[in-house]
């Protein structure tokens, strides 16, 4: 196997990052836990290499490894997605609360027809119900949510290649 093979999928690694870094971070997306010494054999690069680059692109911020659980078998049975409007000047209040409750996985600001994106898991409909009717409601910078609930989950991908 070449050591750095190029593909369509070769493009400009990013600000900070070389070729080899891609390579590694491509090897990591696929599998987490994949070996050092496995990538650094795929690369034909030393273990060390291969350990110091992730060690670097880690304290740069590039890369966290982390455990990716399945909110279904965790007993998550409601997954949402919540678009909110909020008054002018007031969306950092509301995603500092936001981010702090247990449901929420993903928030962040926006430009469009919503200010404030927003994910959530749930363990039924009634307590996705409690967190709109009760706890939304009480933010009252939120002037509108609209809501989608997942059905069913087609592709999950922490992929970026």
């Amino acid at each position: 196997m070449p050591r750095l093979p190029e593909s369509d999928n070769d493009q400009s690694p990013g600000p900070g990052l070389d070729k080899l870094d891609h390579q590694i971070l491509l090897r990591l997306q696929e599998d987490g836990r994949m070996p050092y010494r496995q990538i650094a054999r795929e690369l034909e690069v030393s273990e060390g290499t291969v350990r110091a680059r992730t060690g670097r692109m880690e304290e740069m911020g590039f890369l966290t490894i982390i455990a990716v659980a399945d909110p279904i078998r965790m007993g998550y049975r409601v997954q949402a997605f919540l678009l909110m409007k909020v008054r002018p000047g007031h969306a950092q209040e509301v995603v500092d609360e936001l981010v702090t409750w247990p449901e929420s996985t993903y928030v962040s600001d926006c430009v469009g027809v919503a200010d404030i994106y927003m994910q959530v898991v749930c363990h039924d409909n009634e307590h996705l119900h409690d967190l709109l009717n009760n706890r939304m409601a009480a933010l009252d910078a939120v002037t509108s949510v609209s809501t989608c609930i997942e059905l069913k989950m087609h592709k999950v991908s922490y992929k970026y290649s």
